[in-house]
């Protein structure tokens, strides 16, 4: 991997390819994790429902039933998905890829705390992290304490914008 920017953030961002996740599946199964975003890719559902219990949304209750065609789904990767995310959204921003050695159940339950976000005046937002250019903006100007909740367990985030891979890692 190569430095791509060296910033006062306490986040790393390095190139990366799809080779290493390739083989991180190979040589760690169970570490790589995907959030694909269906908001404005309808596939996305019908993919998620193949998938059974290797996915979960990451809405819950009335926002779950109500908005399941437009929801943030957290899947496991293995081969197979890969290659369909890369295949069939990888020129859209789709979701990023996590990597992380935890349980599904856990992983969806740490991001559930930052689905929602206030505005200066109180008001509640979606925080739509999962949307690789709204965590780019993110990085560069969150606050160095929010990271460390943010990345919790967490060991990489990477995101493509179609022609490149990025991860961002936490640096302690």
């Amino acid at each position: 991997m190569t430095d791509v920017k060296q910033s006062q953030s306490p986040v790393q961002i390095t190139e990366s390819t799809t080779d290493e996740l390739h083989d991180l599946l190979r040589n760690r199964p169970g570490t790589l994790f995907a959030i694909l975003d269906a908001c404005d890719e309808p596939r996305v559902p019908v993919k998620v429902k193949e998938l059974g219990e290797r996915a979960a949304s990451l809405y819950s209750g009335w926002a779950k039933e109500n908005y399941w065609a437009i929801a943030p789904y957290l899947v496991e990767v293995d081969e197979a998905l890969l290659d369909w995310i890369v295949e069939n959204l990888w020129d859209d921003p789709w979701g990023i890829f996590v990597i992380a050695e935890t349980e599904l159940a856990d992983l969806r339950k740490h991001f559930r705390r930052f689905l929602m976000v206030e505005d200066p005046d109180g008001e509640p937002l979606y925080f739509r992290f999962y949307d690789p250019r709204v965590l780019l903006n993110f990085v560069e100007v969150g606050v160095p304490g929010e990271f460390d909740e943010f990345f919790g367990t967490v060991k990489s985030l990477v995101i493509s914008d179609g022609a490149n891979l990025r991860r961002f890692q936490l640096i302690h």
